[in-house]
């Protein structure tokens, strides 16, 4: 084979393979600083929602409800770790939410998380942490603030949520 024939046929290859790629931009490649995708100038579009996925915060900035209202809870005397102990406001923030079947840890957990996503959003900015409570981008803020992290109940009561 000539080179010219090796040249010609790596750049039909590089052709086929750039065409073929087009498309498979996620959106969210920045090119000079510029937000929007490689389609034409055009924003990327977003994936449509798979089953068993979260869906993401309501626009109204109300904190979703993970939880059915029709679930039974474990009663409060029952709401005992797997070792040690809770302390009393870690039980406070228990009773109620924890669906029967469920370790209690793990709603403990999750507010622990809202806490320190909200310790760690308002380490960087201040005016972060409360548009993110305001957009209920932090799960189960409220509760978590009122029970498990009061320091930051300024913080939920600026971003209009107490």
């Amino acid at each position: 084979m000539s080179v010219r024939k090796a040249a010609a046929t790596v750049a039909a290859l590089v052709a086929a393979t750039l065409a073929l790629t087009a498309g498979c931009s996620t959106g969210g490649d920045k090119q000079n600083g510029s937000e929007e995708s490689h389609h034409g100038g055009r924003p990327g579009a977003s994936a449509p929602a798979s089953p068993g996925r979260e869906p993401p915060p309501p626009r109204d900035g109300q904190e979703r409800q993970t939880e059915d209202k029709a679930t039974p809870k474990v009663p409060r005397a029952q709401l005992t770790p797997g070792t040690g102990s809770f302390t009393k406001k870690e039980k406070e923030y228990l009773v109620g939410r924890v669906p029967e079947g469920l370790e209690p840890a793990t709603v403990l957990e999750a507010g622990r998380t809202a806490c320190a996503r909200l310790r760690t959003t308002a380490e960087a900015s201040r005016k972060d942490a409360i548009s993110a409570l305001k957009a209920g981008e932090i799960d189960n803020a409220g509760p978590a603030v009122e029970h498990l992290c009061p320091k930051f109940k300024p913080l939920l009561k600026a971003a209009g949520k107490k």
